[in-house]
């Protein structure tokens, strides 16, 4: 039964395949070729590096294994954690680097005027 499934299948396949390429212009049968055939060189590099990443476990330079997991229970070799610390509230102009000290200006913002684009001015 699986065999005959297998085998209509695979006529199907190829009667479409047959089907769709009488149909196709010269470029467009072109393109789907190069596809194919780009397809097809990659799988070799990509089943190269699965080999090299999968392959048995990591050794260092002296050809011993790395343990899996340190002394406090967390991996070898992770990343160490992130920590964000937002700024809060600026500090008060005495503690400003002289560098950093920004001049307190004392005047009202000047008001900004937009122009919305298709709209019809007054």
């Amino acid at each position: 039964m699986r065999k005959a499934m297998m085998a209509v299948a695979l006529a199907f396949a190829v009667t479409l395949a047959a089907v769709i390429g009488n149909r196709m212009s010269a470029e467009a049968m072109a393109v789907v070729v190069g596809v194919v055939c780009g397809v097809a060189a990659g799988i070799p590099m990509s089943m190269l590096l699965i080999f090299i990443i999968n392959r048995g476990g990591r050794k260092d330079q002296l050809g011993e294994e790395w343990p899996a997991y340190g002394p406090h229970g967390t991996r070898t070799g992770a990343y160490p954690p992130v920590v964000v610390i937002q700024g809060g509230s600026p500090a008060p102009p005495g503690f400003l680097p002289p560098y950093y000290s920004a001049p307190l200006s004392s005047q009202e913002p000047a008001q900004r005027h937009f122009h919305i684009v298709g709209e019809h001015e007054d």
